[in-house]
């Protein structure tokens, strides 16, 4: 562990002093690229990455610093094609020395990856685009639409807890939202097993909890948002901040008005077959819930489209259950249950649907999915019986095998997790 410690503040004085040696142009920044998550398979997938990305603005002349240990990872910048399919084989440009600096010298879209046997494929990917160094103060933005306050469940079902996965969980949730002047964080927890409390950024950033803003104690805690700016909240229990129970928002001047008006439904489309988990497949996720959440979060579900349940035979099934069964857990009554991989679900009807495995604690572990389905699929799609559930196919009725390759890929992920995390909580 000491060694492991020395090797850390090595790595982050080398970082600062390439950092501080960069800043050669006034309106040059370093983008860390995922911040103290550093340049690694991120836990739940590439939405780590593209959520970091999303939060930032990146311009010519700006230079992005990977962070990795050398011998463990590298980054390539590849062509969007590569970036796609995460093809290795002829990249644009390499870099295996961590910490590794790339500088945005043009406009335009740039791709990265990891080389890494499956890296790739398991989220250590970045795609960024990068625009035009500001010649001059921007014109100022258009203002805000009026809108009503609105009450916000922090990290929604998941609630206020040490969440799996690290913070990801809720820099993920507050992603997509606007925070306006008037809204409510609610903050939903078991009092005497959690609290939140508002700190300030450096707090925050170095999860010290010893003079609070604010402390709540008793759950569900409501917080409104009284003033513009940026919001930090963390827990002050033993380990829990450091272990990802924290939130940092930016809040905008808001202004009470009407609603808006009904949004126009969206045109009908083809029926689309999701592959669940992607390359991961079905199986016991490494961080718990978050994988399938992140996996579900940025897919729109509609009436016709089907799931594809990819897992070893004799290890793993596949079982619809109600909500109430998916969130207590409890398959002693599932609605239908399959056992035969690739599994394939048609979804049938709107609404919440819920899915999880019947093996001994598979869903308490995180092998759990819900999706909301909207009925905006093509009415010229014949719908199938509403006991359609079938253990074959995949895309217009292929099979989608689950070999051996994929079972290793799975758990070799699972290695590169126990590294990725026991190397982010060594401080």
């Amino acid at each position: 562990m000491r060694n492991n410690k020395l090797a850390l503040s090595a790595l982050t004085v080398a970082m600062i002093a390439l950092a501080s040696s960069l800043h050669t142009i006034d309106a040059q920044r370093v983008h860390v690229v995922g911040d103290r998550l550093g340049w690694i398979v991120p836990p739940g997938g590439s939405i780590a990455y593209s959520t970091w990305a999303g939060l930032q603005v990146f311009s010519v002349g700006d230079i992005l610093l990977f962070n990795f240990t050398t011998g463990q990872q590298d980054v390539a910048r590849v062509t969007k094609e590569a970036f796609d399919v995460c093809n290795s084989t002829n990249p644009i440009s390499i870099q295996t020395t961590g910490p590794a600096n790339y500088t945005l010298s043009s406009a335009g879209e740039y791709y990265f990856i990891s080389t890494q046997d499956e890296h790739c494929f398991f989220g250590q990917k970045l795609a960024i685009s990068v625009n035009q160094a500001s010649s001059g103060p921007s014109a100022s933005p258009a203002p805000a639409a009026s809108r009503t306050p609105v009450t916000y469940i922090v990290g929604d079902d998941l609630g206020w807890i040490v969440p799996p996965g690290g913070k990801i969980a809720y820099e993920t949730w507050a992603y997509d939202k606007i925070f306006a002047v008037g809204d409510t964080l609610v903050f939903n927890f078991t009092t005497g097993e959690q609290d939140v409390a508002r700190v300030t950024k450096e707090a925050f950033d170095t999860c010290n909890s010893t003079n609070p803003l604010s402390l709540q104690t008793t759950g569900p805690a409501s917080y409104t948002l009284n003033s513009t700016g940026e919001y930090y909240f963390i827990s002050t229990l033993d380990g829990h901040c450091f272990l990802g129970q924290k939130l940092a928002i930016i809040v905008t001047r808001g202004s009470p008005g009407p609603p808006s008006s009904s949004p126009v439904p969206p045109s009908p489309r083809a029926p689309v077959t999701y592959i669940v988990g992607d390359h991961l497949g079905w199986l016991v996720p490494p961080g718990g819930p978050i994988a399938y959440e992140t996996w579900a979060y940025d897919k729109t579900f509609a009436v016709g489209d089907i799931l594809v349940f990819n897992f070893a035979n004799a290890t793993q099934d596949v079982a619809e259950v109600t909500k109430s069964a998916y969130s207590g857990c409890d398959t002693s009554s599932p609605l239908r249950v399959i056992s035969t991989s690739p599994a394939r679900i048609i979804l049938t009807s709107a609404g919440e649907h819920f899915y999880t495995s019947t093996y001994f604690t598979h869903c308490s572990l995180g092998q759990k999915l819900a999706i909301n389905v909207t009925d905006f699929g093509s009415p010229s799609i014949a719908q199938p019986p509403s006991n359609a559930l079938s253990p074959a196919g995949g895309p217009n009725g292929a099979p989608v095998p689950f070999n051996s390759a994929s079972r290793h890929a799975a758990l070799g992920f699972f290695a590169s997790l126990a590294i990725a995390f026991a190397s982010l909580f060594v401080f």
